[in-house]
This record gives structure tokens, sequence and C-alpha cells, in this order.
């Protein structure tokens, strides 16, 4: 099927490029920023940039395994200090380290990569909805991840600035 000049399974291959250049990007900055940083917290910031690093994670764990029930969550156990709403100043056990963080997003890259284009344009086992956006494919779940990932990117460099 064409949109366009472009074959379905093209915009597919597109979005998993897209994915894995947004998410090059974060780890750079990730790797470039010294960890004495990762645990402050500025003042105008809600969160630290160890927080950032793993919400970024958990949050395309949840969203392509609600997408894609055999997209399997790795440390779930992560969920709890990261996702919307869990906050650094809460947390009751030590966090992963920067490299244990670092890790897992590239190992996440590499399991991401791994989906063809008939696997992206299936359709989302559990429909999300964020805000007024629905997704309703896996692909529509990794462009989110995408987004999310290149929004945090600059979180990640503001608050490099300022701590």
């Amino acid at each position: 099927m064409k949109k366009g000049n472009i074959q379905i399974g093209e915009i597919s291959m597109e979005s998993l490029q897209m994915f894995a250049y947004s998410r090059t990007s974060v780890l750079i900055a990730l790797q470039n920023i010294n960890e004495s940083k990762w645990d402050n917290q500025p003042s105008s910031f809600p969160n630290t940039i160890r927080w950032n690093a793993g919400h970024m994670y958990i949050t395309a764990e949840v969203f392509l395994n609600k997408a894609d029930p055999n997209y399997t969550v790795m440390h779930p156990e992560w969920e709890k200090l990261f996702i919307d709403g869990t906050s650094h100043l809460k947390w009751l056990e030590e966090p992963p380290t920067k490299e244990e963080i670092i890790h897992a997003l590239e190992k996440q890259k590499e399991r991401i990569l791994t989906y063809s284009s008939a696997d992206l344009n299936k359709d989302a086992s559990e429909t999300q909805v964020f805000h007024a956006l629905s997704l309703h494919t896996v692909e529509a779940a990794l462009q989110f991840v995408t987004w999310h990932d290149g929004l945090h990117l600059g979180i990640l460099k503001s608050m490099e600035k300022t701590c």
C-alpha cells in the first residue's frame, strides 16, 4: 500500500531510523553528563537527571508492552522509581547507577530495532490515550517513544547547564 510516494513499510523503517537517531542522541548526552550532576535537582525542575534517564527507559518499556504484549518489560522493578508521578525524593531504595541505566537504554534500543515493518503496522493490543492523542498501532507507540526521548533530551541538556 502506498501513502503518496512512500510504501507503508518504508514509513515503518523511517520510524525505526528516527528512533535510532533520537536514542543515540540521548545516549551520547547521558554519557557526557558527569555523574556528579545526576542526582542534583535544579530549583526549576521537578526531578533529577537520573530520574529523567530512568523515566525515558521505563516509559518506552510500558508503552511498547501495552501496544505489543510480545515486547517484554525488562527491569519492571524500575517502574515504581521512574514512571510518571514518581519522584526521587520518595525513593526508598537505591536507584540504578548511571552505568546500569545507560546499559539498559542501549539494550532497549537494540531490542526495539529488531522490529520489522510488519510488527510495527500491527494494531496495538491496547490503545493508549495520552491526553488528546490515541496510539492505535505499535508504530504509533514507537513514534510516541521517539518524541518522548527528544522531549527529555532537551530537559537533560537544560538541567546539565543549571546543575
